[in-house]
């Protein structure tokens, strides 16, 4: 068997440090922790030899806050696949920008929501808006003295009612800065957050992820179904017990995808809560990483640009897609 998705996501800690207004931390029920070190290389070889080609570090947490993320990265990259994760930027100094310079990190996606410090300390709650804003410029500063191309950085803005007079101001700033830069609608989360209607009269359509969508571990080593599920409410399997093939074809994971299918999610209420089912073309303000049509973007995975319900490969239209365009599907 081979892997649909050319990326896996590995939530290597649910940990984080900050206390962000669009998130719904407040209400994730589940034990905070850290990925075993000797897990999370079971995963990343397994993964490997079903061909997967990228790894995501991340989840619901700030990946800064795992001790051994830096080693986790050299582990992925000795693996000869590509890494990359989000984080909010508050937690590197040059020391540590350095360190994931020299590990090989291919891409780092910053999540900064404000302009000004008012703004920004509102929203991301915690945070310190002139740290996290050098801490960003510290990492471009390091990687371009070192003479390195990546990590590829991307900085992101999500439009709120707090932001929302900002974001000319953000393009301003961060478009020659940056090498991408994305501007986004905020999603649901499941039951968390509610941004958007989720009352429509057509029939609900898969999201594609059950079907074409990368596997999404938890740090204790559980398997569900996509990062919105936050509090691990939809476990399909774990690889403690089974391996990824077996959970692959287990009954939890068929009787997702057969709800996927069918469009009947009565068994399966937090897909039913789901913005993810319905069309939102309008999520993509805008961004300079691709010139796709907004309503052909929202259905590609925005970590590696692959298409969640098209049998074809994954996009190679920027540095984050590289090394991952080659892979065929699904056997």
């Amino acid at each position: 068997m081979k892997l649909t998705n050319p990326e896996v996501r590995i939530e290597t800690t649910n940990i984080c440090n900050a206390a962000c207004i669009m998130c719904p931390r407040e209400k994730m029920d589940r034990l905070e922790g850290v990925m075993d070190m000797k897990l999370f290389e079971k995963i990343v070889d397994e993964s490997k030899a079903l061909g997967a080609a990228s790894v995501f570090l991340g989840g619901f947490g700030e990946p800064l806050t795992d001790p051994l993320l830096a080693e986790r990265v050299r582990y992925v990259k000795q693996q000869g696949m590509f890494c990359n994760f989000i984080s909010n930027g508050s937690l590197w100094n040059k020391e540590r920008a350095r360190e994931f310079v020299e590990a090989g990190l291919d891409e780092v996606r910053f999540s900064f929501y404000g302009q000004d410090k008012r703004t920004y300390e509102v929203v991301h709650r915690g945070l310190n808006y002139d740290i996290t804003h050098r801490n960003i410029h510290n990492l471009i500063e390091t990687r371009n003295a070192l003479g390195r191309k990546a990590p590829v950085i991307l900085v992101y803005f999500l439009v709120l009612d707090n932001n929302r007079e900002q974001i000319e101001a953000f393009r301003e700033e961060w478009e020659g800065v940056a090498d991408y830069i994305e501007i986004w609608r905020p999603h649901n989360f499941g039951d968390g957050r509610d941004y958007r209607d989720r009352a429509e009269p057509r029939k609900k359509e898969t999201c594609g992820r059950p079907q074409r969508g990368p596997l999404q571990f938890q740090y204790d080593g559980t398997i569900i179904p996509c990062c919105y599920d936050y509090g691990g409410k939809m476990v399909l399997g774990d690889i403690r017990e089974r391996s990824i093939p077996e959970i692959l074809r287990g009954g939890e994971y068929e009787a997702l995808r057969q709800a996927h299918e069918s469009g009947n999610f009565c068994a399966h209420p937090y897909c039913d809560s789901c913005d993810q089912l319905l069309e939102h073309a309008d999520a993509l303000v805008y961004t300079n990483r691709h010139d796709l049509p907004h309503d052909q973007a929202v259905k590609l995975s925005n970590s590696n640009l692959f298409d969640l319900k098209k049998e074809q490969e994954a996009l190679s239209l920027s540095p984050l897609a590289r090394g991952i365009g080659g892979f065929k599907g699904f056997a």
